[in-house]
């Protein structure tokens, strides 16, 4: 008999959250990169995944690259046994700019103890609405949280055409 996957999930390590720190980028970076490339291939083409997730640099500039976002936006973070395993960025208007998992950690629940977390710091901020642009990959996700489609939103990365959601949560 094999358990169902609620009970698969009471067996796998628990995620802490915390806000991304210095050193994680490059990790985040990878995830970033990993998640395109790897998890969106039903709903993407690979022109559309390379327009979206560029090659990863070599050497510096790649890290720097990433210090510089994560410097900036504060992402939070869920690691599992000592690796981060995916990452939400929340800004202060509400808006969701990055959800992103490592293959490696995908459908265990982990963005989902994220999530409950951005929830709590948007209430803590006062905000009355999250929103993100969101894949259609990612859109199951969102909506188990509660977010809607506001409208679909074609828009060009690269000059390639690439379809997401522009979907909202009210608090």
């Amino acid at each position: 008999m094999t358990q169902e996957p609620q009970q698969q999930r009471a067996n796998l390590p628990q995620a802490i959250v915390r806000k991304y720190e210095p050193g994680d980028e490059l990790t985040i970076g990878r995830i970033y990169y990993d998640a395109v490339h790897q998890l969106t291939c039903d709903h993407y083409t690979e022109e559309q995944r390379n327009a979206w997730a560029t090659p990863i640099e070599g050497g510096d500039a790649w890290s720097e690259k990433w210090r510089r976002r994560c410097d900036r936006k504060q992402p939070w973070v869920a690691v599992v046994d000592g690796e981060v395993a995916g990452f939400i960025e929340l800004d202060a208007d509400g808006h969701i700019d990055c959800t992103y998992v490592s293959p490696k950690h995908a459908g265990k629940g982990h963005m989902s103890t994220i999530m409950a977390r951005i929830f709590q710091e948007a209430r803590r901020s006062n905000l009355f609405r999250l929103y993100a642009e969101v894949s259609i990959t990612a859109r199951p996700f969102f909506e188990r949280h509660g977010f809607r489609v506001v409208r679909d939103n074609p828009h060009t990365v690269r000059g390639v055409p690439i379809l997401n959601y522009i979907m909202e949560c009210w608090l």
